[in-house]
């Protein structure tokens, strides 16, 4: 079935989930990466936020820029071994490709650098780009499918599920963008 923005609208309409338009012009090969993309970020469940945290093979020391890594004015990140968005979108692209794909380190480049996908044709293992009202890039999240994504929130939190991003109050007018990098 191929979606149009007005069926994707009409289905999370009705039904609260995007699953009816997922990945109508994805093929084959794009499927069984970005199942395994989603099944290496999904393995990361519970790991800590950190700051600056995450690479190719797994967690890593975070650290405190002046702004970002604290917690209620205190520097988290340098003692934390964890993710943050962007680390966990290439440690789970770089192990379900088994090492073919590197994103950068950073959720602006990884959308500047993938190719986009627009919303309606979304599969597990793309990219969830956010940003505020005019803003830049500030958040990347991993798709699962059926409206559900996988990320590594902010300082304080653990890596975990986001159910329904389009209709959550903080992450769904965020939304922006997706991208699928060429495996």
């Amino acid at each position: 079935m191929v979606c149009t923005a007005l069926a994707l609208l009409l289905w999370i309409s009705a039904t609260g989930t995007a699953a009816a338009c997922d990945g109508a012009a994805a093929t084959t090969a794009e499927r069984d990466t970005g199942q395994r993309v989603a099944a290496a970020a999904l393995h990361e469940l519970g790991t800590p936020y950190a700051w600056g945290g995450g690479g190719p093979r797994g967690p890593s020391l975070g650290f405190c820029d002046g702004v970002n890594g604290y917690l209620q004015g205190v520097c988290m990140a340098d003692h934390t071994i964890g993710f943050d968005c962007s680390g966990l979108a290439l440690f789970a692209w770089y192990q379900g490709t088994d090492g073919r794909v590197l994103l950068p380190h950073y959720s602006v480049d990884q959308r500047a650098e993938d190719r986009p996908v627009p919303l309606d044709q979304l599969i597990p293992g793309d990219l969830l780009f956010f940003a505020h009202p005019g803003g830049p890039v500030h958040h990347v999240g991993v798709y699962l499918g059926g409206g559900a994504m996988v990320h590594a929130e902010h300082t304080g939190t653990v890596v975990a599920v986001l159910p329904d991003v389009a209709h959550d109050p903080v992450w769904g007018p965020q939304l922006i963008a997706a991208a699928r990098p060429d495996a």
